[in-house]
């Protein structure tokens, strides 16, 4: 099927999209981090079980110990660590900010492909990638207050007020570190690849991310930080329909992209999930619509346009 990664890619996108507006109240009522595990657990789970299923787990065991290193290797530094700087870096930076951020990840992908694997955009990849960043770029810095959900903490406020001093160099920092990381991650999953089939190796990205969480929060904090992170039984089920949305179904397609499609692209195209959640905004959470956002939204269609173009 033509353009099958890039396509993966933007569903992965608009998956995860809605999934953090389904996140954001149990983000904010039992903690970004616990969030993050419990997401990761259930999503592995779910995948292994899938993976049995299908009769696919003999991929893991026919494979290689080094592209098996490769896929663990990219859970560890695209999820746990990652994703533990990006949650980081929100609380800090606020969404927008850190989104903004976020679109760094391609550049990073970009240049550790082009170093490690020789793998050169072309001059339509190169365009196509400018466009999107632009677009997404207007959709994330415009600064707008996000409505605290009844009961929760007050200092778990989203209010993108100006962020100032050493909390904002420490979220920048973060923030960066974030996108390399998910950049990072995407260039070892697409070498291990090679060699695992995309479901096998979802299943065991999840299944190494969620052992780092586990194994971090120890190292931080000991076992009593690590009781702090599993989540109760009603808490647990609150996050079944958003994992299966954005960790369950999006990882899968955003391996599927990655596996297909090259890096610098795959990883572009991910970058569009903030348009998809001013649209998410505009029609579920009726947040007026603004000249910025409409702009950006267009100037990442375009991007897309040019990057499948090529």
């Amino acid at each position: 099927m033509p353009f099958a990664g890039e396509l993966s890619c933007l569903g992965a996108a608009m998956l995860w999209a809605v999934a953090v507006s389904m996140f954001r109240r149990p983000v904010l009522e039992y903690g970004a981090r616990t969030v993050n595990l419990t997401k990761c657990t259930i999503g592995a789970i779910l995948q292994g079980l899938t993976v049995l299923a299908l009769g696919q787990m003999g991929a893991l065991w026919d494979a290689s110990s080094s592209a098996l290193l490769y896929i663990a290797a990219s859970g560890v530094v695209g999820l746990t660590i990652g994703d533990t700087a990006l949650f980081s870096a929100v609380a800090r930076l606020g969404v927008h900010r850190t989104l903004l951020l976020q679109t760094l990840s391609p550049v990073f992908a970009a240049l550790i492909a082009l170093a490690w694997q020789n793998e050169m955009p072309s001059t339509w990849e190169i365009a196509g990638a400018a466009v999107i960043l632009s677009g997404v770029g207007l959709v994330v810095t415009q600064g707008r207050a996000q409505p605290v959900p009844a009961g929760a903490p007050a200092s778990e406020s989203t209010w993108e007020g100006p962020a100032t001093g050493t909390p904002m160099v420490a979220g920048v920092l973060l923030g960066v570190l974030a996108a390399m990381g998910q950049g990072t991650g995407m260039v070892l999953a697409k070498v291990g690849m090679a060699e695992v089939a995309v479901l096998p190796a979802s299943f065991l990205r999840l299944s190494a991310a969620a052992v780092g969480l586990v194994l971090l929060a120890v190292a931080l904090r000991g076992t009593d930080r690590l009781r702090e992170l599993i989540g109760s039984p009603l808490m647990i089920s609150r996050l079944v329909p958003a994992t299966m949305l954005g960790t369950y179904l999006a990882l899968f397609l955003m391996m599927l992209g990655i596996a297909l499609a090259p890096v610098a692209v795959a990883a572009t195209l991910l970058s569009v999930s903030p348009v998809f959640g001013l649209l998410i905004d505009v029609l579920v959470n009726k947040q007026p619509v603004t000249a910025r956002g409409v702009a950006g939204t267009l100037l990442a269609v375009i991007g897309v346009a040019i990057l499948t173009h090529g």
